[in-house]
């Protein structure tokens, strides 16, 4: 192609045709700016197909997180409800001093307890690898952001409370005025009347029931969440 333009030129020289060859000439480097902003273009269309697709991969992985998460929320928050509808009945138990039964041994099992979670986030940290801002889609980009930066952490500092309740109180309290304990299963007192008396288990259990709430909502918007970007991840880039 290059030696049948250069032919042309020659031949324009030869034949003193100065104006058609200046013209030709301008042409020539038309078509090759032409070939050059295309070529560009197609090189830039296939980066973006590149990191769509990268992005795809990614937000496929983030979904796969989702549903771990999804599981794992479903099972602790319904175990979360059983613990809070124990410790009511045991604060109702105490204030009216109704003798404990195997019933209420296994209420006071499920007291004060903390359960840890461990939010999956693989997909998110390629994410932002990625370039966070990379991602088109401004609403699902910022309810990822909600869910990893907002709703994890704080499921993860109720959770913590929690741990510190367990660990500062009720942990030495089992040691001290419970003759077996298993934790989540069962618990019984020392002494059934110590406890029905004591105003410092009660003020801990009213307490510890308000935190427990606080984590209840906690994870409830985290799987509220966590529904909504599986559902809006599989309409629109699931593989």
């Amino acid at each position: 192609m290059i030696k049948f333009f250069r032919r042309i030129r020659q031949s324009l020289l030869s034949e003193n045709k100065l104006s058609k060859y200046l013209l030709y000439a301008v042409g020539e480097i038309i078509l090759v700016v032409i070939g050059i902003l295309i070529a560009l273009q197609i090189n830039n269309w296939n980066e973006d197909r590149k990191e769509e697709k990268a992005i795809e991969k990614v937000l496929n992985e983030i979904k796969d997180d989702l549903l771990e998460d999804k599981k794992e929320l479903e099972i602790i928050l319904a175990m979360r409800n059983e613990d809070a509808s124990a410790q009511k009945r045991i604060i109702q138990a105490v204030q009216q001093h109704v003798i404990f039964n195997d019933s209420l041994f296994n209420d006071l099992g499920r007291v004060g307890l903390f359960r840890p979670y461990f939010s999956s986030s693989k997909g998110y940290e390629l994410l932002k690898e990625l370039n966070l801002g990379n991602l088109e889609d401004r609403e699902l980009r910022n309810l990822i952001s909600r869910y990893y930066e907002r709703a994890i952490p704080s499921v993860q500092q109720e959770t913590s409370d929690d741990k510190l309740e367990f660990e500062s109180f009720w942990l030495p309290y089992t040691r001290r005025n419970l003759s077996e304990w298993k934790f989540g299963e069962y618990a019984v007192p020392r002494d059934n009347n110590q406890i029905l008396e004591d105003e410092v288990l009660l003020a801990f259990l009213k307490t510890n029931l308000g935190n427990l709430n606080n984590t209840t909502e906690a994870y409830e918007e985290a799987l509220e969440t966590s529904n909504i970007l599986i559902q809006m991840i599989e309409s629109k880039y699931s593989e």
